[in-house]
């Protein structure tokens, strides 16, 4: 009866410090998301070419981070695709609050997301497929494979 008294204490005394372990972790996350602490590098996206050209080989994989990112044909853009279907200015990737958004800048031939042009700005989640002009990106989290 005595060893049952005593395992109860320790499974008391675990079930506490896995609740305030919890606790812990809902509030930094909720510090990340407010920008109070600094996101960690898997928060950022990452856009992984499946089919590309000279300039963007398949398998690269581009960052998305705070700065966000434009895709066009223009030598501005912070992806640039040699491709005729594809706008001088076409697209634009935002990050904010852990949450990644493409949005169309009025191209001719249009932003695709999983099949469907999109006219707004959308929210995109982890395997999501992007086709601008003759490329396509998979959306992913970021991994620093260097690590």
């Amino acid at each position: 009866m005595q060893y049952l008294a005593v395992f109860g204490r320790f499974l008391f005394v675990a079930l506490i410090y896995l609740f305030l372990l919890r606790i812990l972790t809902v509030m930094l996350a909720d510090l990340r998301s407010k920008g109070i602490l600094p996101k960690t590098e898997s928060d950022f996206g990452c856009l992984e070419v499946l089919n590309g050209s000279g300039m963007l080989a398949k398998g690269r994989k581009i960052r998305v981070d705070s700065q966000g990112l434009t895709i066009g044909r223009g030598q501005y853009n912070d992806i640039i695709i040699p491709d005729h279907y594809c706008s001088l200015q076409h697209a634009e990737l935002k990050y904010s609050k852990g949450i990644t958004t493409i949005e169309d800048l009025g191209s001719t031939n249009g932003t695709w997301v999983n099949g469907e042009r999109i006219d707004t700005q959308v929210q995109l989640v982890p395997n999501d497929f992007i086709k601008i002009g003759s490329v396509t990106f998979l959306y992913s989290r970021w991994r620093d494979e260097n690590n």
